[in-house]
């Protein structure tokens, strides 16, 4: 206690050196709170973006589908009765909020004028409208399964072939026996999506509609959306543990093995993130440094007078450390609450962000609160004072005493 008496009083003592020091603290720690929530917002915001609009939390195909769709889509797909019955059984299992069937393949889509190939997706609407809740219909309506030959239109496929609500289109397909087969089809809505590159070429319609231009019953995909993305792992446990009790010849995919462009991006911004981290850290070690330097050169003195009165040196040591630590942690402390408070104002004006590389819409800026980083941030300036302040410290009490006392 006499130590912590003594490091505050020479905090206050020298409180223009200390204010510096505190100020470089502060300013590094807010400033990882609040881009770390960033970081952290775009992981949160892109993530249930690819959920809610092309994946699913997890996609459940007929055993050796990932491998061998490209080659023979046909050969690996859920029959109508294996369809039911994973369905049937993921009903079973909590945090599951809704399932929906898919039928996905290409095909080319055009009008009298011009044509495109298109990745064509046959879903159930009402479900699907559920899972797709951050795909955006920005004319028309979404599709209804009273009406067979509605389709949904990604925007740049729309304007790649000039069509418009209300359009009459063909889409032409190869049936599942090689045979070629074509439907008339209806736009009724066009829709963006988080990805551009998707809405360049995708096209939804009534899966019913899809299995008779491909003349099958069967379906590719059996897409699962949770209430909770942090209960996948403990889904797919369920899934795979039921399955192997009910012997269903089936595989599973998480939302994030399809998302590579999910995992650039986390990369990226971890790179990011661990660059102005380091740049921030070094700043606030020398911060420390030179302070704590100055104070051992301004009190060599006062060293001298202590260790003449029976001062250990390992008690000048500890002194020294005491305040180090003692300004970290009030900077430390302070940078949170700072940046807790700008966090809370920033999310408050609702900033409205452009869209970024690859993605059609804007989004929010947000930043959340994340306690691991201010956990992380406090420990990591506590490591830094205490080393910042080792070495002046060190060399403060190897000091002769008659040196010391000599000092002016």
């Amino acid at each position: 206690m006499y130590t912590l008496k003594v490091a505050w009083r020479n905090i206050l003592r020298h409180k223009r050196r200390s204010i510096f020091a505190i100020l470089t603290i502060v300013v590094g720690v807010a400033n990882i709170v609040m881009f770390g929530g960033f970081v952290e917002a775009n992981y949160i915001g892109l993530r249930e973006s690819i959920i809610r609009s092309q994946y699913g939390h997890l996609q459940i195909h007929q055993k050796g589908y990932e491998l061998n769709f490209r080659q023979e889509p046909n050969q690996y797909r859920l029959s109508p009765e294996s369809a039911q019955q994973v369905q049937a059984l993921l009903e079973t299992i909590p945090h599951v909020l809704i399932t929906s069937r898919r039928l996905e393949f290409t095909g080319l889509l055009g009008n009298e004028k011009t044509s495109r190939a298109a990745i064509i997706r046959g879903v159930d609407p009402d479900s699907e409208a559920l899972i797709n809740s951050a795909l955006t219909i920005i004319e028309g309506v979404d599709l209804d399964p009273d009406k067979q030959e509605g389709v949904i239109l990604g925007e740049g496929l729309a304007q790649g072939i000039n069509a418009k609500v209300g359009d009459r289109l063909t889409l032409l397909g190869t049936t599942v026996n090689g045979v070629m087969n074509a439907v008339d089809v209806e736009v009724v809505g066009i829709f963006q999506s988080f990805a551009k590159e998707y809405d360049d070429a995708a096209m939804m319609m009534v899966l019913e509609n899809a299995q008779t231009l491909l003349n099958t019953q069967s379906i590719d995909t059996v897409v699962v959306l949770l209430d909770d993305t942090l209960a996948l792992p403990e889904v797919v446990r369920a899934v795979a543990r039921e399955s192997q009790q009910r012997q269903f010849d089936i595989e599973w995919i998480e939302w994030f093995r399809l998302a590579n462009f999910y995992q650039k991006v986390v990369d990226l911004y971890n790179g990011f993130f661990l660059f102005i981290n380091l740049v921030i850290y070094v700043v606030v070690l020398f911060g420390i440094s030179n302070t704590m330097i100055v104070t051992v050169m301004e009190r060599t003195f006062e060293i001298g007078t202590l260790r003449a009165m029976g001062m250990r040196r390992s008690g000048i040591v500890t002194q020294f450390l005491t305040e180090g630590i003692m300004l970290a942690s009030l900077g430390a402390i302070l940078g949170i609450a700072i940046g807790i408070a700008f966090t809370w104002l920033i999310n408050s004006l609702e900033i409205m962000m452009p869209a970024p590389p690859g993605s059609s819409k804007g989004y929010p800026l947000r930043l959340e609160y994340v306690e691991e980083i201010w956990l992380n941030s406090v420990s990591i300036v506590l490591i830094i004072a205490f080393f910042a302040t080792l070495f002046p410290a060190l060399q403060a009490s190897r000091k002769a005493i008659v040196d010391a006392l000599r000092h002016v």
